[in-house]
């Protein structure tokens, strides 16, 4: 077995046996990693503290070459990110995008973007719009792994400019009026949502204000329809959200 060090976030973890846990990293040198940290639930042993979700952390591996189960053997806290942690909405929010990140990569496969989406989104969302963040974020992780619906024009014949454009979840593009039969779910979508979609792809101010429900929805649609199902987390994320307007503290 080969030891590695590496750069990582905590995206989740669960028990294992009787005192150890199983955890599952983002680092930036190998992309996603999971390993059996041993013995750390055990009291006067290693920080459980190490391996909260969203904390950064330095860790030690032995790799096994023919599993994907690594045995953890150092942890060392870089940052816990306390700021996400005292504001609901920006907890909820950094769940989701852990789990988004977990469901839609793969192991040891390395994408220091995703990384350091990952980073600027726990550094930031106790003092930016945690749902302009979380827009961002979709987008860009989208892009990073190929699965960007495609927003130039008709994905059946090709129309870039139609008058109106119909968008499929579960093809990932648009249709125009001509077209939207071959896309049964197919619901009508603005230009000006298109338009906010395409900005999202590339460099937005977050101090920009833009159709963010319209956006959100058509979000989630292509999100559920890729992973076959609707995150776990996005459940917590939605009541949250209905509470936004009250002063909700952990």
């Amino acid at each position: 077995m080969a030891i590695q060090k590496a750069e990582a976030f905590v995206l989740r973890s669960h028990p294992f046996r009787s005192s150890s846990l199983v955890v599952t990293f983002f680092s930036r040198e190998f992309g996603k990693l999971k390993g059996v940290a041993k013995g750390v639930r055990k009291e006067a042993l290693a920080n459980p503290s190490s391996y909260e979700p969203f904390t950064l952390v330095e860790i030690v591996f032995y790799e096994k070459l023919r599993s994907d189960l690594h045995l953890i053997s150092e942890v060392s806290i870089l940052e816990s990110f306390e700021g996400l942690r005292s504001n609901l909405e920006s907890l909820a929010v950094a769940y989701y995008l852990a789990e988004l990140v977990d469901q839609l990569t793969e192991p040891q496969d390395p994408h220091e973007k995703i990384f350091k989406l990952l980073d600027f989104a726990f550094r930031n969302l106790s003092t930016l719009d945690p749902q302009f963040i979380t827009r961002f974020f979709e987008i860009q992780l989208l892009s990073e792994i190929g699965l960007l619906p495609n927003l130039e024009g008709c994905l059946s014949c090709g129309e870039p400019s139609a008058e109106k454009f119909y968008f499929s979840a579960r093809q990932g593009g648009l249709f125009c009026p001509s077209c939207r039969k071959k896309a049964p779910d197919a619901g009508i979508i603005s230009l000006e949502t298109v338009k906010n979609l395409k900005l999202l792809m590339g460099k937005p101010s977050f101090n920009e204000k833009f159709g963010m429900e319209d956006v959100g929805q058509l979000i989630d649609r292509f999100m559920n329809e890729r992973l076959n199902k609707r995150p776990i987390t996005k459940r917590f994320l939605h009541q949250v959200r209905a509470l936004k307007g009250r002063k909700v503290m952990v």
